[in-house]
């Protein structure tokens, strides 16, 4: 058994230790005496215990004295990590954590993964109700071996007032409702992965947490019209649903009126969306795994909001692209796409599964259509095999579609990834060198940082490309930069 005293948070860590250097900057005459912060470390330590794990975390936004204070909040270590090995006894594991003292120390977290298949569901339930009696906020559970899937059921313990982060991983959730079951108030986000979960108890989850704020299900298995009738928490506000099984399925989110964001990868014909009206959402996400040739502008266009103008990050895929940039029917008139006003748009993410000129003809109607005149950061994350028509469809296979005049006057930075100098791909680099007059950087990842010999590209599409190279606007790289990453770069992990 490992055990860790970071307790995670890495991300939020971060950002609290930039908002205390800026806190930090302003002059000590106009910032009130901090009498708090004067105090002795045990002092403030023993304030943070009064604090959920996640208000503990932002006191290091207060000053640089607390930054990494609520680590040591506690006497003893409060993260610990269980790895079951295949050689690993669980009963042996359970025995040292069930010999401590009563009662239980206080836990931030709680991760346990199994590789064994001998862990039973008596021990599992064991590690859970020790989980509960610490009082977890943050509790992880991990099946690896394959051949415990369904075999396996997760039983969220009675008393778990302070829960408030549940991940679950190739595993099955037992059914929640139980006589004289009381709501888990502090359950803020839930996280099912290639998890078997019935209707009755995802319905049951969902009433007895009032105060849900995150649900990212991913790999799932559904039953037929899972998601209807279902009473959604109020406060819920983001919801990722990713290459999800099981049969054909409404996503019916209607109700759901507080989401803000919305994370969508799977098959739109066999599930179909619906996103409330009168939703804000401030991030979409849409990959479609099948062509959209089936699905028509006016079934597209009806299952997004009816204002998407408060957008300010979109990552759609390729085959999308045709039908968010079509006018739609609404009732007897022509009406135009809803992707249509993305006037608080900052950051663009566009995933191409092909990139020859009918695909360079996408993006140009998409980049007319959406009206994104503020954009900043746009990334193209083009696919790892090179693309190449036959030779029959050459004269076939040829952007139509002129580019855009305008609306690229604020893009300050490009990154395009798998760059294959391809003709359509160099002629997409082109138009940007062109276009985009604030441009600071374009990143271009590309197995060949040196441009091979390419006759169909056009000569003055190759001038910008080598002019920009030799600037230092553009810059070429076989690696790609983790610094400049994507907002939705880890949505979508291999299951």
């Amino acid at each position: 058994m490992a055990i860790d005293s970071d307790g995670g948070g890495g991300a939020k860590r971060q950002r609290a230790d930039e908002q205390a250097d800026r806190c930090e900057v302003v002059s000590a005459d106009a910032i009130p005496a901090d009498r708090i912060s004067a105090l002795p470390d045990e002092l403030r330590q023993r304030i943070l215990t009064h604090l959920p794990l996640k208000d503990a975390i932002r006191t290091g936004a207060v000053a640089r004295g607390w930054r990494g204070l609520w680590r040591c909040r506690w006497a003893h270590r409060s993260s610990v990590e269980i790895h079951l090995g295949s050689r690993d006894a669980p009963r042996r594991e359970l025995e040292a954590l069930t010999r401590e003292p009563r009662p239980r120390r206080r836990l931030d977290r709680l991760s346990l993964v199994a590789d064994t298949c001998k862990l039973k569901s008596s021990e599992l339930r064991r590690f859970t109700e020790y989980a509960a009696e610490c009082g977890v906020e943050d509790l992880h559970i991990e099946m690896r071996k394959r051949t415990l899937e369904g075999k396996l059921n997760f039983h969220l313990p009675l008393a778990s007032p302070l829960l408030a982060r549940l991940s679950l991983r190739r595993i099955g959730v037992s059914n929640m409702y139980y006589k004289g079951a009381q709501p888990f108030r502090a359950l803020e986000v839930i996280l099912l992965h290639s998890v078997a979960i019935t209707f009755r108890t995802f319905r049951n989850m969902m009433s007895l947490c009032p105060s849900l704020l995150t649900l990212d299900l991913r790999g799932c298995n559904f039953e037929y019209d899972f998601f209807w009738a279902i009473t959604w928490p109020k406060k819920l506000r983001s919801i990722t649903f990713a290459e999800c099984d099981g049969a054909s399925t409404r996503l019916d989110l209607l109700p759901v009126g507080s989401m803000r964001s919305f994370r969508f990868s799977s098959s739109f014909h066999d599930t179909p969306f619906f996103l409330p009206g009168g939703a804000v959402l401030s991030d979409l996400y849409i990959r479609f795994s099948y062509s959209m040739l089936r699905v028509d502008a006016t079934e597209f266009n009806e299952a997004l909001p009816n204002d998407l103008s408060a957008l300010t990050v979109l990552t759609i895929c390729s085959n999308a692209l045709p039908v968010a940039s079509s006018s739609y029917d609404a009732g007897e008139t022509a009406q135009l796409p809803k992707l249509s006003n993305l006037r608080s748009l900052r950051e663009l993410h566009l995933l191409m599964s092909k990139m020859g000129d009918a695909n360079l003809a996408d993006v140009y109607m998409f980049l007319k259509t959406c009206q994104c005149h503020n954009l900043e950061r746009l990334f193209v994350q083009l696919p790892k095999f090179v693309y190449k028509p036959m030779e029959s469809s050459q004269t076939i296979d040829v952007a139509r579609e002129e580019p855009p005049e305008d609306g690229l006057d604020k893009l300050m930075m490009v990154k395009i990834m798998n760059f294959n100098w391809g003709r359509a791909e160099v002629q997409l680099v082109s138009f940007l060198l062109r276009k985009a007059r604030s441009l600071h950087k374009l990143l271009i990842v590309s197995p060949n940082v040196t441009p091979p010999d390419m006759p169909s590209v056009d000569e003055a599409d190759l001038l910008f490309l080598k002019e920009a190279l030799a600037n230092g606007k553009m810059m070429l790289s076989e690696s790609d930069d983790a610094a400049t990453q994507p907002y939705h770069s880890e949505v979508f992990i291999e299951l």
